[in-house]
């Protein structure tokens, strides 16, 4: 799915009031029309709402939505601005607010309307907010965002803008958000998605023309992109079309780092997996994956990367931090041209020998969280414009970078980003980012283009920790459940 900017998601609501056609007032009905079917499946008969509506077309849908809730007799107040005029598809549904529906002044209200079943509905301030929100609706927030009651934001949560670079200071937080036709931007990052809740986006049928054609750079990975990526496995083949997947690391003291990627990256499906490591890991290699073959590269501390023809290279977890390991990385990069995977140890010597930089293989793909995308390329004020960083640098350096969130960013060298929208809370445990490793080194053993690998490698990942959620916790999740599960999300994919 395409994300698009503020002034795209305008134009798409004009471009299909005037190209339907439809009347901007009946396309707010049908905004209010999903919006209450998705409250009714929602929610208990026995909860009332109380809709806070501002004086804009946001608050013209939270009114419509009282309006149709009240007509399913369930109960609703609405609290309106009296004091501010109305847009005029806002003042048309204010007046066909049916006489059972209180409506109470913001000059009049008090939070004691609010009983422990009444479920907020925020349709304040939409995405047209380009201003610090002001009285009498910041100090409203402020006492929302203080009980523990349901809240359901219209669109996104009042305070915010789709782009995320004009916030209010005040803003709604959220248990859900209700958003028209399309993700946006703001739902993804740390900073703002938390105030987001579950993101559920409903389809009011806005122009597929305009969506089609509309020019973005940031897309959400979800089901329809990732099923056009896989490929399914023919039954007329062989080991050696599933290519070489060589997992580099495991240092004395880390062996486990190397044996999970390896892992995962047999799961996952790479005909020949390779662990290069030190001698100290030989044998517990053996012992947790017999099928993976051992290459030598050094006694305690990798000193040398083998040579696989044809191999896919993963290279990182448990490598090490030492003189030792810098030049064995550095040798290799010089000697080696085809897209590799850089993770763990190896970003970190990249850090601190920034020149290495400049001898990894174009289309490459690099997997920093947060702190080492830092350190690589100076901090940044928050995540929004640590993206922007990240997609100067992979154009600059021809690489892509996993930044790995919540919700994982992958930049591509071109420009573009794809959001994830699988995994979950789990994952932020030692050995995930090995386990993502060999994922995504293997599906570059299977054929799959570094753009490919990264977003499905991704998906897969979160997906198989979401899959391996079903019966603990995600604080007992570990990163060797998850590659237990990476089986479930091909049978998944499938079917």
């Amino acid at each position: 799915m395409k994300i698009l900017n503020i002034n795209q998601l305008k134009e798409c609501d004009q471009f299909t009031i005037k190209n339907k056609p439809i009347f901007s007032i009946n396309l707010m009905e049908k905004s209010a029309k999903v919006s209450c079917e998705w409250l009714l499946n929602n929610t208990s008969p026995s909860e009332d709402f109380v809709v806070f509506c501002g004086n804009g077309n946001n608050g013209g849908d939270g009114l419509a939505i009282a309006r149709l809730l009240s007509l399913q007799n369930r109960k609703v107040k609405v609290v309106a601005n009296y004091g501010k005029k109305f847009a005029k598809d806002a003042l048309t549904n204010l007046q066909k607010i049916p006489e059972n529906v209180p409506i109470v002044d913001t000059s009049d209200f008090s939070i004691s309307i609010i009983r422990n079943t009444t479920i907020i509905i925020d349709a304040i301030f939409g995405i047209g907010l380009n201003k610090n929100i002001g009285q009498p609706w910041e100090a409203i927030i402020d006492d929302i965002n203080k009980l523990d009651n349901r809240v359901i934001s219209i669109d996104l949560p009042s305070g915010f803008i789709p782009d995320g670079d004009r916030n209010s200071d005040v803003k709604i937080k959220a248990t859900d958000t209700l958003s028209f036709q399309f993700y946006k931007k703001i739902f993804f990052h740390p900073e703002t998605g938390i105030n987001c809740g579950k993101i559920h986006v409903l389809d009011i049928d806005l122009s597929k023309t305009y969506i089609d054609n509309a020019e973005v750079d940031s897309y959400v990975s979800e089901e329809d992109i990732i099923r056009k990526i896989y490929k399914k496995r023919s039954d007329f083949t062989h080991k050696g079309n599933f290519g070489k997947a060589v997992l580099v690391g495991g240092s004395y003291g880390k062996t486990g780092a190397i044996i999970l990627a390896a892992r995962g990256a047999s799961k996952t499906g790479a005909g020949l997996t390779f662990i290069n490591a030190p001698e100290c890991a030989y044998s517990a290699s053996l012992m947790q994956l017999p099928e993976a073959m051992f290459e030598f590269a050094g006694a305690r501390e990798v000193d040398i990367i083998t040579t696989i023809e044809d191999g896919n290279y993963g290279i990182g977890p448990g490598f090490g931090k030492t003189e030792t390991a810098r030049l064995a990385l550095e040798n290799f990069l010089r000697n080696h041209s085809r897209p590799i995977v850089l993770d763990a140890d190896a970003l970190t010597l990249l850090c601190s020998h920034f020149n290495l930089l400049s001898w990894v293989p174009k289309d490459s793909i690099l997997t920093p969280h947060p702190k080492e995308f830092d350190r690589l390329f100076g901090a940044s004020l928050n995540s929004f414009v640590r993206l922007e960083l990240a997609k100067e640098m992979a154009k600059k350096h021809q690489l892509n970078f996993v930044l790995k969130d919540h919700h994982t960013q992958i930049v591509l060298h071109t420009g573009e980003v794809y959001y994830n929208v699988t995994g979950n809370s789990g994952l932020a445990k030692g050995g995930s980012g090995d386990v993502l490793t060999g994922i995504i080194t293997s599906l570059l053993a299977q054929k799959y283009s570094p753009k490919e690998a990264a977003i499905f490698g991704v998906w897969i990942h979160g997906k198989a920790a979401d899959l391996a959620l079903k019966g603990q916790s995600k604080e007992s999740l570990l990163a060797s459940d998850v590659i237990e599960s990476v089986g479930k999300v091909f049978n998944y994919l499938s079917k």
